[in-house]
């Protein structure tokens, strides 16, 4: 086994790289042997936090979401790899091998000064296969950080602002097995370098070096949207949800608007025999009033990639929310008598009684 240091250097100003013939993305490793994740997947232990001043504008609230996304942005048609969550994570400390592959801030490097480095990535790896054993990240805590897309931006003093999220896909590309071009002669546009630049998203070399690591298409995913069923109808305040095995984050549609975030990783024992494991469930409240009345098109998508959809029709007073109604009504059901009262804060009405 061999343990390395993968460093990324951060300088104040980096001049654009210009693509030059025979260049080409380059791979971790030592001795000959390249280090790679044999199931082409790999599974990190979130442990960054959230900013203390507020939610993050870009990516967040927190630092984890923003690394989850840049963990996203690996995960392209082209390739088979992917980055999956630990849910939920655990304390862990990226010093120690503990199979775990950490993502955290930490005011030193395994008690040693980061230098230069913003960041840097250990990585252990079978010196014989190449086949990787765990990989750690650690981000400098005693820097100012920030999340925000396009070209570095400076603070009033004129110092550049570090943005978290571009580190952190280039963090991540140490982990799933990619070095820095510019420190092996190789000139390139590439989020793999040395040096952080304007640069804030995968380039072709990046492509191209992750996917012929991990050739293939991306494995077909297992989930399901369990709520609403096609054709079936809504009303009140009720939850679209469902369950996926593995994924970064579960986002929704709705009539093509822009995707939201679903709250991912609920306990789910029934999807146990399929994922093997049971953290897999996703549930989001949505108020149906606002939608209107009349059909509408649930999509859901688990990193990106579409895993079920639905036409519902929504039924409404004509309003978002209806104030200071009420009612009970007795009907007939299923040869039962069932009362039934409207409820304000579901918008919706309920059971309260069956005879």
């Amino acid at each position: 086994m061999q343990r390395f240091l993968a460093f990324l250097t951060f300088v104040l100003l980096s001049l654009p790289c210009v693509p030059r013939d025979g260049s080409a993305f380059v791979r971790e490793g030592g001795g000959g042997v390249f280090a790679y994740w044999p199931n082409a997947e790999t599974e990190i232990n979130y442990r960054l936090g959230c900013p203390t001043n507020g939610a993050l504008a870009f990516w967040g609230p927190c630092w984890d979401d923003a690394a989850k996304d840049a963990a996203l942005q690996w995960q392209i048609p082209t390739t088979q790899f992917r980055f999956t969550t630990r849910l939920p994570s655990v304390p862990a400390d990226p010093c120690d091998t503990d199979g775990l592959q950490t993502l955290a801030f930490r005011s030193s490097l395994c008690g040693m000064s980061f230098g230069s480095a913003i960041a840097v990535t250990f990585f252990l790896f079978n010196s014989a296969t190449g086949a990787f054993i765990e990989a750690d990240t650690l981000f400098d805590a005693n820097r100012s950080w920030s999340a925000y897309p396009g070209p570095l931006q400076p603070d009033s003093s004129g110092t550049i602002v570090n943005d978290f999220h571009r580190v952190a896909i280039h963090e991540l590309g140490h982990i799933l097995g990619l070095d820095h071009p510019d420190d092996f002669g190789q000139f390139v546009q590439s989020i793999m370098n040395n040096s952080v630049s304007d640069i804030d998203t995968l380039q072709a070399d990046d492509i191209v070096g992750v996917s012929t690591i991990y050739p293939g298409t991306s494995p077909t995913l297992r989930g399901l949207l369990e709520n609403p069923k096609p054709g079936s109808f809504a009303s009140g305040i009720g939850t679209i949800s469902g369950w996926v095995c593995s994924a970064i984050r579960v986002d929704l549609q709705v009539d093509g608007s822009s995707a939201v975030q679903a709250p991912y990783g609920i306990l789910r024992g029934d999807t146990q025999p399929e994922c093997g494991d049971a953290n897999n469930g996703f549930v989001y409240q949505v108020n149906w009033n606002d939608l209107g009345p009349g059909q509408h098109t649930v999509v859901a998508l688990a990193d990106g990639v579409e895993i079920g959809r639905a036409t519902v029709t929504v039924a409404t007073f004509g309003v978002p929310f209806v104030s200071g109604a009420s009612g009970t009504y007795t009907i007939p059901f299923n040869g039962r008598s069932v009362t039934i009262r409207w409820e304000e804060s579901l918008q919706n009405f309920v059971i309260t009684g069956v005879q």
